[in-house]
């Protein structure tokens, strides 16, 4: 089994990321616009609850990584939890992980 650190883990990353969900069953395969029902994380706003893409206008691209992480059980954790917040606490629990990158230019 791989053994995952929070430290590598955040190197994936590069950055604080700016928004999260926790606990998604695994046979839900679409989320609506404006749910809070998975919310966890913290907007670069500092709020919870998730925006969508919101770069200047005339920006250029922008890529977007969402990453999808695997854990054993759910977890309980409190809302609005830093990125390194929220992998100290799942780091335990986390068996797998992969992630999508989506590119958004907004004219």
């Amino acid at each position: 089994m791989v053994r995952y650190k929070i430290r590598n883990i955040l190197k994936l990353f590069k950055r604080e990321g700016n928004y999260g969900f926790c606990n998604i069953p695994g046979d839900v395969n679409s989320l609506e616009e404006g749910t809070a029902q998975f919310s966890n994380g913290k907007t670069d706003f500092g709020e919870v609850g998730y925006n969508g893409p919101m770069l200047p206008n005339g920006h250029g691209f922008h890529y977007y990584y969402f990453w999808v992480l695997a854990l054993k059980e759910a977890v309980d954790l409190e809302q609005g939890l830093s990125l390194w917040d929220f992998l100290s606490e799942i780091e335990p629990q986390l068996i797998g992980m992969s992630r999508l990158v989506g590119r958004y230019k907004r004219d």
